[in-house]
């Protein structure tokens, strides 16, 4: 009987390549599954609305031709003010209402966000994301952020500071 050594040689490295494919790819699913961490603190100084304009969808009467009752009405979201350690942001939290109303519900999850409330979030773009009890996750958009007024007069040089 001959001993092939190239054969040999082959299920060696199919061998070898199984049992790394086996070690990294678990890893490589735990890190894209890995929890997301909410490194923003802030306190909410204030609440109030943001306004959002929609229309009412024009039907049309027979043969197409438009008829009246189209036109234009304003809803409200609810906008949160938190004072982080450094920055001041002001988060608007999008839900507006489906029907009747004219103001969405708050963002919070079962417990709406409220003054003197500290949340936790984390900034990913234009948006501030908190944590749900749920596990979940709820998007804000981020309508502005501005530097507290003690962090710029630290940021600003005296002047007669050296340089």
């Amino acid at each position: 009987m001959q001993y092939d050594q190239g054969r040999s040689a082959r299920v060696c490295n199919a061998g070898l390549l199984l049992t790394i494919a086996l070690i990294v790819l678990p890893g490589a699913a735990v890190a894209k599954h890995e929890p997301k961490t909410y490194t923003e603190s802030g306190k909410v100084i204030a609440t109030g609305l943001s306004q959002h304009d929609k229309s009412h969808p024009v039907s049309g009467g027979q043969n197409g031709t438009p008829v009246s009752g189209g036109g234009t009405y304003t809803v409200y979201s609810h906008t949160y003010k938190v004072e982080t350690d450094t920055k001041i942001y002001e988060l608007d939290c999008g839900k507006v209402p489906t029907f009747f109303h004219t103001t969405g519900k708050g963002c919070g999850g079962e417990k709406e966000i409220e003054i003197g409330d500290v949340i936790r979030f984390r900034i990913e773009k234009d948006s501030a994301y908190i944590p749900l009890p749920d596990g979940s996750e709820q998007k804000l958009r981020i309508l502005s952020q501005e530097l507290k007024p003690e962090a710029k007069s630290a940021d600003a040089k005296p002047a007669d500071a050296k340089q």
